[in-house]
């Protein structure tokens, strides 16, 4: 009962986090860089390319059936991120590159 809770919190900033971003002024990676780390998610020099890599395989989880607290729970475990900040990543990734799976966080 508090995991469903608190997955349906982290959905709903989510979702919020795609609904409010800004539209694309430059490329989706450069809006989806911009945009985490305007939400506070940072990452090591050099590894900017894999923060994006991460984010165009959320949406590969999305096409092999990922559920939203399943890649809630991978993203938390492969970094040092809160569940709040991995669901601004998600959000941000899905809203970037994989529009089409929105629904999964809703």
């Amino acid at each position: 009962m508090k995991l469903t809770i608190f997955t349906s919190a982290v959905a709903g900033l989510a979702a919020i986090t795609m609904a409010t971003a800004p539209l694309a002024t430059a490329g989706p990676e450069e809006d989806f860089l911009k945009y985490i780390a305007d939400h506070g998610i940072t990452w090591p020099a050099g590894k900017t390319q894999a923060i994006i890599d991460a984010g165009h395989g959320v949406c590969e989880d999305w096409q092999n059936g990922a559920t939203f607290s399943k890649e809630v729970n991978d993203v938390t475990s492969a970094t040092n991120w809160t569940d709040q900040q991995a669901g601004v990543f998600i959000g941000a990734a899905t809203g970037a590159f994989c529009p089409q799976y929105e629904s999964k966080i809703k």
